[in-house]
């Protein structure tokens, strides 16, 4: 495309695909960028991001190679580089940026960008090595929270603080003002009509602490028997997570949904009446920053990664310590016992709260930022 600078944003695979990096990719066409998307395995034709038109390729690696690494496979990003005349270069997960550190030398690429969004990626020496070889070439390191930023600045304090910057993600407003109504949204998801609902989106995994929720909310069913929790998300502890809703006795009160596709998440969250994310580990709770934008109060856990969303005197919701389930529980029973117009008070000030500092305005405009600062070559 003629006049515009080529770039390459670099993700595992499809499966990878988030709005997120949606409203990025499409911001950077919009401009004077002509971005495309690299995926080191699987098919292009999956990613939801080629749909919307955004090129996309795939290196044809399996997952096992992916794994690994290769030469061959710096060699091939290095010809993708090469062929597409690649100016920009953007990474988003620790094993891409390791081969573009490597690919992107001798091409004509002149900036590397690396977007973190966990409090994990430089959790033991071999990675902090690696990072310390590749940091050389980084141009900008990306943080989606303060709580991020200070991670990697402890994990890898030689980093030159310059070439951090906090960006949070940014949420889509427009697309969480749905006109579904709650008894709507519970037919979609398969779950009685009737009753008062905690409920939370996410993968069941670890650090998300389902297992502390399970504990939590048997309490708050003993003490409100009308209340129900609904999981929405599947993952690697989905048996192990029914099998203690069954030993707690809670199962026919936790509703496990399945996953949801990525567009009907606007959809699920109206079948709350309030979230709960009561996760140990996050870069920036999207999750949260959803459910508040679909006008929900939010309980959740006083971390890094999402202190950055409760920095703000109005009452949007309420943190409690993570993996502590009587205070999660105590949470959990006083917004049970608040009434109607008082929690959809609070999810209104939340939703506003996310409309002025996490909108995916601000995200697209701080990101386009640093893209023109390297763009005219000029490094910060």
């Amino acid at each position: 495309m003629p006049g515009k600078i080529n770039t390459l944003y670099i993700l595992d695979d499809p499966s990878k695909d988030k709005p997120v990096h949606q409203y990025v990719l499409k911001a950077l066409s919009r401009e004077e960028f002509n971005p495309t998307i690299c995926y080191f395995y699987g098919n292009e034709k999956d990613s939801f991001m080629a749909q919307d038109g955004i090129p996309a390729i795939s290196l044809g690696l399996t997952r096992d190679q992916f794994r690994r690494f290769s030469l061959a496979t710096v060699k091939k990003l290095k010809r993708v580089m090469d062929e597409k005349k690649i100016s920009i270069v953007h990474c988003q997960r620790h094993r891409p940026l390791v081969h573009a550190g490597f690919a992107i030398r001798g091409t004509g690429a002149h900036a590397l960008f690396y977007t973190v969004r966990a409090t994990n990626v430089l959790r033991n020496w071999n990675r902090r090595l690696v990072f310390r070889f590749i940091g050389r070439r980084i141009s900008k390191v990306i943080c989606v929270s303060q709580g991020v930023r200070d991670y990697v600045a402890s994990k890898a304090g030689w980093f030159p603080s310059r070439k951090l910057c906090v960006i949070h993600n940014g949420v889509d407003m427009e697309r969480f003002h749905v006109t579904t109504s709650k008894r709507e949204a519970r037919k979609f998801l398969g779950v009685p009509e009737e009753g008062f609902y905690f409920g939370i989106v996410a993968r069941l995994k670890k650090a998300k602490c389902h297992d502390i929720l399970l504990l939590a909310f048997k309490r708050v069913m003993e003490r409100f028997p009308d209340t129900r929790l609904a999981v929405v998300g599947d993952g690697p502890l989905e048996e192990r997570l029914k099998q203690l809703a069954g030993e707690l006795g809670t199962e026919e009160k936790c509703h496990f949904t399945g996953r949801v596709d990525y567009h009907q998440v606007p959809e699920a969250m109206k079948a709350f009446d309030c979230f709960v994310h009561p996760s140990f580990r996050e870069g920036l709770g999207v999750a949260i920053l959803e459910a508040m934008a679909s006008g929900l109060p939010v309980i959740s856990t006083d971390i890094s990664g999402i202190r950055d969303i409760f920095e703000t005197k109005a009452l949007i919701g309420e943190v409690v310590s993570p993996r502590d389930e009587r205070a999660l529980a105590a949470a959990m029973e006083r917004f049970r016992s608040m009434d109607k117009e008082g929690l959809e008070e609070m999810g209104r000030r939340a939703r506003v709260h996310v409309r002025n500092r996490f909108s995916r305005e601000a995200m697209e405009q701080a990101t386009l930022d640093v893209y023109r600062q390297f763009s005219a070559g000029t490094d910060v």
